[in-house]
């Protein structure tokens, strides 16, 4: 699939300028921003707060519900690019069976927030999240 894209009133992307990972189960994200026509939209973040991120579409579906990670963060940056940066943030996921694809430096996630407006977040509790290399094309992870 090229050109991933989703609508773009609820698009929301995850870039970041280095995944490292020193321990397992845990990428820490440095220099991760969020971006994206989703912010317009968005209430304000809080510090020390998270989400939980889904990558259930992307994955042959062996097992339900453990392609499921936390993205959290510290020192919410509004900047006036429209963009907001993270002085640090990391993806944790905790199951050994089935776990999220090790992310690039050149990678980034596009968030589907759709089901997260302020009348329908209390009842999804995962945001559907996508794994995009720099060329803009979807990850297969299927195959």
């Amino acid at each position: 699939m090229n050109k991933f894209s989703l609508s773009d009133r609820y698009r929301l992307e995850l870039h970041w300028k280095k995944a490292i990972y020193e321990q397992p189960g845990i990428c820490k994200l440095t220099k991760a921003y969020f971006s994206g026509p989703a912010l317009a939209e968005a209430l304000r973040l809080n510090d020390k707060d998270n989400i939980m991120l889904d990558f259930f579409d992307q994955y042959l579906v062996l097992v339900e519900n453990v392609y499921v990670a936390k993205f959290s963060w510290e020192g919410v940056v509004y900047n006036k690019d429209g963009t907001i940066t993270f002085t640090e943030s990391f993806i944790t996921h905790g199951t050994e069976l089935n776990k999220v694809p090790k992310f690039k430096n050149k990678d980034y996630l596009i968030i589907d927030t759709s089901k997260h407006t302020v009348e329908s977040h209390a009842f999804n509790p995962v945001y559907k999240t996508y794994v995009v290399n720099e060329t803009t094309n979807l990850y297969n992870f299927r195959g």
